[in-house]
């Protein structure tokens, strides 16, 4: 019975070791100075108004050369493991 209870204190004192260690070697946030103001932005859909795509590679000649590779559309076949607990 003593010999548990002094396994278990090693086990609980050596947890607490390196748990000190795994998080007193984490990066530490470095703090803001008080001198300048935190900028908040607006979070909305208004900053994607601008945004222009450029759709010239599809007109690629590399791109209009490719093929349809096997089957499409994929067609499910039997796949997987019987089930072993299913009635016969």
């Amino acid at each position: 019975m003593k010999l548990n209870r002094s396994i278990i204190l090693l086990i609980l004192v050596v947890a607490f070791a390196v748990g000190y260690l795994y998080y007193s070697q984490s990066p530490q946030l470095a703090p803001i100075p008080a001198g300048q103001p935190a900028t908040l932005t607006k979070d909305d859909l208004s900053s994607f108004k601008d945004i222009s795509l450029n759709f010239s590679v599809l007109e690629d000649a590399r791109f209009k050369s490719l093929r349809t590779f096997g089957e499409s559309p994929v067609k499910p076949g039997v796949t997987g493991k019987r089930d072993l607990f299913s009635p016969f």
